[in-house]
């Protein structure tokens, strides 16, 4: 039970004697006959040192009522703190972990993106290549026909150079022998 729920009278019944005497039937007779407790003589004086000490005991008991109820309502608060400390961590930790997963699927949605355009710039290299290649090809190939064409042709001078001196030494002949 903490300082809340405390009920007041429970600091008063514990109360002091003083406080219970005044309440007693004793105390009403006194009082209608005229007399009160100052005007009772010296016994009273006693009384009144014993009246005193059993204020302060009552006042006593009660604090250390108070300060037990204040104790209990800070363990309370405490438990209770403890309690949202522990439950704001773990909402705090399930907000984390979806924020990596989220960050983790943009990294592997750019990562398969990138893959991608690596692949299609890879096909459009090697596509590239191959176009070259066969380009590369068919020129070396017109080259060689071009040099094959151009050997046939000398090959063709030659001759006809060959034909010209054997025509021409053949006339040059008989005419030194003149």
């Amino acid at each position: 039970m903490n300082a809340r729920e405390a009920p007041p009278e429970a600091a008063v019944k514990e109360g002091t004697q003083e406080e219970q005497e005044l309440e007693s039937p004793a105390h009403e007779a006194r009082t209608a006959e005229g007399q009160t407790p100052e005007a009772s003589g010296p016994e009273d004086d006693t009384g009144i040192g014993a009246r005193v000490t059993a204020v302060f005991t009552a006042a006593e008991k009660a604090g250390q009522h108070i300060v037990a109820l204040a104790r209990e309502e800070a363990e309370d608060i405490l438990r209770q703190a403890k309690a949202e400390a522990e439950a704001y961590r773990r909402e705090q930790m399930l907000t984390a972990d979806k924020e990596v997963e989220q960050i983790y699927a943009e990294a592997r949605r750019k990562a398969n993106a990138i893959e991608e355009d690596a692949r299609i710039a890879a096909r459009q290299v090697g596509d590239d290549a191959r176009v070259r290649k066969e380009r590369l090809r068919e020129e070396t190939r017109l080259i060689e026909e071009r040099i094959q064409w151009a050997k046939e042709g000398l090959v063709e001078v030659e001759d006809r150079i060959q034909q010209v001196f054997l025509d021409n030494e053949s006339l040059a002949l008989p005419s030194e022998n003149d």
